[in-house]
C-alpha cells in the first residue's frame, strides 16, 4: 500500500481551453496546491499540469500548448506522507495512462507536460481501502480498472468517495460519475449548445453557462463534443449521502448543493445556534474570514446584536488547505489582521467560526483581539464538535477532507471543552447541536454525512 492522500479538490469539463481555465480559477477555493488540464487531441490526449494557483500558469501559454476541442480541469488540495516533499507532482491531476511526460523544473514556473496518452482522469475524493503500489496514487488504480472493465463496473466496483470525468481517446466522449453515496459534489450544465461539468454549479455560472442539475450518486453522463441531449446511465442504485462539511465550508457561499443555496444554509446556522447559546450582553458580533459570514448575519440578526466585520485576509487563500502542519500556521498568522479603523477597547463580542477543527484560526484570532483591548469574547461554532473519539472510535474523515481520523484535533488535545477554552483564551464556547444543525440544513442528518462529527459511517 502506498501513502494515503486525502484530497479535497475541484474538477472542470468543458469545450475549448479558455472555458476549463476560468471554470477552474471558480473553483480555486476548493484547492491550491496543484492545477492541471488534460485535452482529447487529434493523436492523443495532451496534458498540463503546474504547480500553484491556477494563474501561475497564463491562460495564453497554455494556449501555446493545448490544442482540441474536449478538456477536464483539476484543482488540487492535498497532503501526501511522505512523497510530495520529494517530488511536487506526487498526487497532482490529472492522471493518465500511456504518453511521454517532459517536465520544466525552472523554480519560477514548475510545470509538467504528457503529449500521447490513451487516458486520463480528475477526481475529488477519496478512494477507500484501494492498494496501489508506490509510486501510484489511488486514482491510478481507477482508471486501470476502467481501462479493463469499462465506467459502469468501476462505479460498482469503487465504493466511495469520488466525482470523477474521464477522457478517452477511444471515445468522442467525456465521462462524468459519482459514487452510489454521492458524497462529492458534481454538477452538469450548458453553454453554448454543449454540455459541461463542475465540482460547484458557480463554475459553470462563471464561464457563462446554465446549471441544468446536479449528477446523481451512482449515475454517469457522457458529455458528447457537440449537443446538450443528456445520456445518462444510473448505474447502481443510489444511497445518497452528500458531505455536510461542503455546505459549512468547502462550497464557494455562492453556490448550490441538494436543492438548497449554501449561503441559505450558513445563515440558518446562525440562526439556530443564536437560539440555543445565553451569553452575557455583548456589543457585536463577528465572524472569522471568510466562510461563516453568513452565519454571523444569522446570529446577528437572530439576537439583535450589530454585526461588525472585524477581521480581514490580505489573501483569499484558505489556511485550512495548507497541506502541512506548519504551512498551516504560517498560512494563519501572516494573513489574518484587525482592521485598524474600529474601536475594539472594552468591547464585548461574538466570534462565528464554521468549524473546530485543529483551533488555528480560532487561536490565532482570539490573541489579536485581546491585543486590541477587547474585554469578553466568545467563540460560537457552527459545527458539532469534529474528531471526538465516540464508544472508542477516532473520528475524522474517511472521505476525501484533510482531517483523518488519525489527526491532531483540538478536542483530544485539550480533552474537553473546558480544557479548549482554557488553553484559547475565550471566555466561552458554544458548538452547535446535532439537532440544531438538522433544522439548519432543513433535513434529518441521517441524509447527510456525518461520520467526523458522530454519526454513522455512510459506506456500507
Amino acid at each position: 500500500m502506498g501513502d494515503e492522500v486525502n484530497s479535497k479538490c475541484g474538477i472542470c469539463v468543458a469545450h475549448t481551453l479558455h472555458d476549463v481555465y476560468n471554470g477552474m480559477r471558480a473553483l480555486q477555493h476548493r484547492g491550491q496546491d496543484t492545477a492541471g488540464i488534460a485535452v482529447k487531441g487529434k493523436y492523443g490526449i495532451d496534458i498540463l499540469r503546474w504547480f500553484g494557483l491556477v494563474d501561475h500558469f497564463s491562460l495564453s501559454n497554455a494556449e501555446k500548448l493545448l490544442q482540441g476541442d474536449l478538456f477536464i480541469g483539476h484543482v488540487r488540495y492535498s497532503t501526501t506522507k511522505g512523497k510530495e516533499d520529494s517530488d511536487l507532482f506526487f498526487g497532482a491531476h490529472p492522471r493518465s495512462i500511456g504518453g511521454k511526460v517532459t517536465r520544466n523544473e525552472n523554480p519560477l514556473y514548475l510545470h509538467d507536460i504528457r503529449r500521447g496518452a490513451s487516458k486520463a482522469i480528475v477526481q475529488n475524493g477519496n478512494l477507500m481501502g484501494v492498494p496501489y503500489e508506490e509510486d501510484e496514487i489511488d486514482t491510478d488504480v481507477m482508471l486501470k480498472f476502467y481501462a479493463e472493465q469499462g465506467v459502469g463496473k468501476t462505479i460498482e466496483e469503487f465504493l466511495a468517495a469520488y466525482a470523477s470525468a474521464i477522457l478517452d481517446i477511444q471515445r468522442d466522449e467525456a465521462l462524468v460519475f459519482k459514487d452510489r453515496y454521492g458524497i462529492r459534489p458534481l454538477w452538469i450544465g450548458e453553454k453554448d449548445g454543449r454540455l459541461v461539468a463542475a465540482s460547484e454549479d458557480v463554475a459553470i455560472w462563471e464561464i457563462g453557462g446554465k446549471p441544468i442539475r446536479e449528477v446523481k450518486a451512482g449515475e454517469v453522463i457522457y458529455i458528447p463534443q457537440g449537443g446538450i441531449d443528456i445520456r445518462s446511465e444510473q448505474v447502481i442504485e443510489p444511497k445518497p449521502r452528500p458531505c455536510f462539511f461542503e455546505f459549512h465550508y468547502l462550497q464557494s457561499p455562492s453556490s448550490s448543493l441538494d436543492g438548497k443555496t449554501i449561503l441559505d444554509v450558513r445563515y440558518n446556522l446562525g440562526v439556530e445556534v443564536a437560539a440555543e447559546f445565553n451569553h452575557p450582553d455583548v456589543d457585536l458580533v463577528t465572524y472569522i474570514p471568510h466562510a461563516p459570514e453568513s452565519m454571523a448575519r444569522g446570529y446577528s440578526d437572530t439576537k439583535g446584536i450589530p454585526f461588525l466585520e472585524v477581521f480581514y485576509k490580505q489573501q483569499k487563500r484558505r489556511s485550512f488547505l495548507g497541506s502541512t502542519k506548519e504551512k498551516r500556521a504560517e498560512s494563519i498568522g501572516a494573513n489574518l489582521f484587525i482592521r485598524d479603523n474600529v474601536d475594539l477597547e472594552g468591547k464585548r463580542v461574538v466570534v462565528c467560526d464554521d468549524s473546530v477543527v485543529r483551533f488555528n484560526n480560532a487561536r490565532d484570532a482570539v490573541k489579536k483581539l485581546r491585543e486590541r483591548g477587547v474585554e469578553y469574547i466568545a467563540l460560537v461554532v457552527g459545527t458539532p464538535l469534529i474528531g471526538d473519539i465516540i464508544d472508542g472510535e477516532e473520528r475524522g474523515c474517511l472521505y476525501g477532507v484533510d482531517m483523518p481520523p488519525d489527526d491532531d484535533f483540538a478536542i483530544r488535545r485539550y480533552n474537553d471543552l473546558e480544557g479548549m477554552i482554557k488553553a484559547s483564551g475565550f471566555d466561552d464556547i458554544h458548538f452547535i447541536s446535532h439537532e440544531a444543525m438538522g433544522r439548519a440544513h432543513g433535513v434529518s442528518l441521517a441524509e447527510r454525512c456525518t461520520y467526523c462529527i458522530g454519526g454513522p459511517n455512510p459506506v456500507s
